[in-house]
């Protein structure tokens, strides 16, 4: 009796099929047998495909240091029907008001360069962030629970460079009135050196490029400008997939193939 599950790549990025093969099922089969194999199958591949989306999750969370929720829930999946008997995990593409895992995700598994972030994106919009640089924590700044910088602190840093009615179509930006009380308060302040011209800053014009955290007369870096990251491949979308449905599939199907015959018989 066939009972392989076919494994192909999705059409879209970051995803994969699992198609039943039953070819030789149903002549092997009793007549009430045949009529709900497709129901028995499609059960199956769909308690299959739940599996296999718990079992990427768990790859992540192993490959990646504290990833977000957002990126520990991008494996999604799509179930079979009865008349199409292929199911899909695929990485979540889309997300509300932000940078889609399927995007951020996939130099991660197929290695090469990082793209720009959203935020990186509003700085260049506006010019204090050259179209080569690209920002990166800097080593000892404060983050949060999964080793970013805060994104309130990104806030900050868009409300005080101009950027954050691009960025948000938000009238987000200091007011020379609130710039003023911040600086008597002794809240921080944030900006990015400026090396030559009139807007160049004494006394700090030779520090690294970067966005930079001023309270009071303490001055320390929150971001550096490097050139575009590059990233190995780390994470190997659809393995820990295929592993587990290969594993569970037949029993699954086996499991609702015995609930049927059960409720055969019994009548």
């Amino acid at each position: 009796m066939a009972r392989s599950v076919i494994v192909r790549p999705g059409n879209a990025a970051l995803s994969i099929s699992f198609e039943a093969d039953i070819s030789s099922i149903k002549s092997e089969m009793p007549e009430w047998a045949q009529r709900r194999i497709p129901s028995i199958t499609r059960n199956a591949l769909n308690d299959s495909v739940i599996d296999a989306a718990h079992a990427e999750t768990d790859k992540i969370r192993g490959v990646f240091d504290r990833p977000k929720p957002l990126t520990e829930r991008a494996p999604l999946y799509r179930k079979a029907t009865s008349d199409s008997l292929t199911a899909w995990v695929f990485i979540r593409d889309e997300a509300s008001g932000g940078t889609a895992p399927s995007k951020y995700l996939m130099p991660q598994v197929m290695g090469g360069a990082r793209g720009a972030k959203r935020f990186e994106v509003a700085l260049r919009s506006i010019g204090v962030m050259r179209a080569d640089e690209f920002a990166i924590p800097a080593i000892g700044f404060k983050r949060d629970q999964h080793g970013n910088v805060p994104g309130s602190t990104i806030v900050r840093i868009l409300s005080q460079l101009r950027a954050m009615e691009r960025f948000a179509g938000s009238m987000a930006n200091e007011t020379a009135k609130s710039k003023v009380r911040n600086v008597r308060a002794g809240k921080a302040r944030y900006f990015i050196p400026q090396t030559s011209g009139p807007r160049a800053d004494r006394g700090i014009s030779r520090l690294p490029r970067g966005i930079y955290e001023r309270q009071g007369n303490r001055i320390r870096a929150v971001f550096v400008f490097v050139k575009q990251p590059t990233y190995r491949k780390r994470y190997d979308f659809g393995q820990a997939a295929r592993a587990k449905v290969e594993r569970v599939f037949w029993p699954y199907w086996q499991r609702h193939f015995y609930a049927e015959l059960k409720k055969h018989t019994s009548r």
